[in-house]
């Protein structure tokens, strides 16, 4: 009985699906982590509706979470910065 060579048998198949789906949604929890605001004031401007009514009221306890970790105060550091920077008027 023969044992195979660890260095001879070929590397992993690459997952590009997973590697994306991974991305995506690390960038998905990044802004919901740093930039809460924004989907609470993109469901405020939807339609009022049951769902929306729901998910607003979980975006806005989302926010008030994390307002208290301080996260968001980075986010608007380098917004700052980058206003100052560039010139730009704010919105």
């Amino acid at each position: 009985m023969t044992h195979a060579d660890p260095a001879a048998l070929p590397p992993p198949a690459a997952k590009p699906l997973r590697t994306a789906a991974l991305i995506i949604y690390g960038t998905f929890i990044l802004l919901a982590l740093t930039i809460p605001q924004s989907l609470t004031n993109w469901l405020r401007d939807m339609n009022d509706n049951p769902l929306q009514s729901v998910a607003l009221r979980g975006t806005e306890a989302w926010q008030a979470v994390t307002e208290k970790t301080r996260l968001p105060a980075v986010y608007r550091h380098a917004r700052d910065v980058f206003i100052a920077v560039s010139g730009v008027e704010p919105d």
